[in-house]
């Protein structure tokens, strides 16, 4: 047993596989990939949280791993974003103000949704305030919860993937895809942040790599174009990379036939801290995230 143990562990479930990563600060200790039964989890989302809760407290007891602090990340099916804005509100109004507005603005979502909200920065020439609103499928969310619980764990936070993948790589503009047999998620990055992603499923019955593949090559090109055609005043750069991450990204030939049909420069996962050799950072990039995270 250890005295003031600091260590934490941080999960995601992705390629039917349950990813696990043990940290203390921002070193990482130990990495674990676990099997899933492909009934207990369906594009990323866990479907039987009491499956992959057992599943997940015998890997703790197994590597003698932390059932505090502990982190996990989901894909963002289903979620939906709004940036708003409102005349500078002040006192205590603005909860009720923000609320009307996303009850206006993403209708539905109070019934079937978690809803977040956060004041974005400014500068001292903006007159108005812009709020960051997010919708989240309360399913997707109590499934990783319900799991926690199930494992006897203390769940210390859950975060949409692609915040988890944009902090681990700390582009300023680009394009992330964490591509994986079940599910591909893209991000695209503009000022350093999260302008637009899509979780995008694999439809296969049996998903394996070739067919995964086909949906990031069919996907990808038609998510760039639909970022440049709603925002044509913010358009991604002709020179902005794409970031390949996820288990798609160990195939070699991957890379180049996404350059050949977008026109992009195309590298593999990197992040600003030191790794340990052999660490597989492209499967275990969205729990780096997730360890990068100093406040919930």
């Amino acid at each position: 047993m250890r005295l003031f143990d600091n260590r934490a562990i941080a999960f995601s479930v992705e390629s039917m596989t349950l990813r696990i990563l043990a940290y203390s600060g921002k070193k990482i200790e130990s990495w674990y990939s676990v099997p899933l039964s492909p009934k207990s989890t369906r594009e990323g989302l866990i479907v039987t949280p009491e499956i992959v809760g057992g599943i997940l407290s015998e890997a703790i007891k197994e590597y003698n791993l932390p059932r505090t602090g502990v982190l996990c990340a989901i894909p963002s099916t289903g979620s939906a974003t709004q940036t708003l804005t409102l005349p500078d509100v002040k006192g205590g109004n603005l909860e009720e103000v923000v609320r009307r507005e996303i009850r206006r603005t993403m209708p539905g979502s109070q019934d079937v949704d978690f809803v977040y909200w956060q004041k974005m920065p400014r500068d001292s020439l903006q007159k108005q305030l812009r709020v960051y609103a997010l919708a989240v499928p309360r399913n997707n969310i109590l499934g990783y919860a319900d799991a926690c619980r199930a494992a006897d764990v203390k769940l210390r936070g859950i975060e949409l993937r692609p915040f988890a993948l944009l902090r681990a790589i700390d582009c300023k503009e680009g394009v992330i895809v964490q591509g994986e047999l079940d599910n591909v998620e893209v991000v695209i990055v503009e000022k350093s942040f999260p302008a637009l992603y899509r979780s995008i499923p694999v439809k296969d019955e049996s998903p394996d790599a070739e067919a995964a593949g086909r949906n990031l090559m069919r996907e990808l090109p038609f998510t760039i174009d639909y970022y440049n055609r709603s925002y044509p005043d913010a358009q991604l750069n002709p020179e902005a990379t794409i970031y390949l991450s996820g288990e798609l990204a160990l195939d070699p030939k991957l890379a180049m036939e996404i350059t050949e049909v977008t026109g992009r420069e195309v590298v593999g996962a990197e992040t600003n801290i030191d790794c340990p050799p052999n660490f597989p950072l492209p499967q275990f990039l969205t729990c780096v995230g997730l360890m990068l995270r100093n406040k919930w």
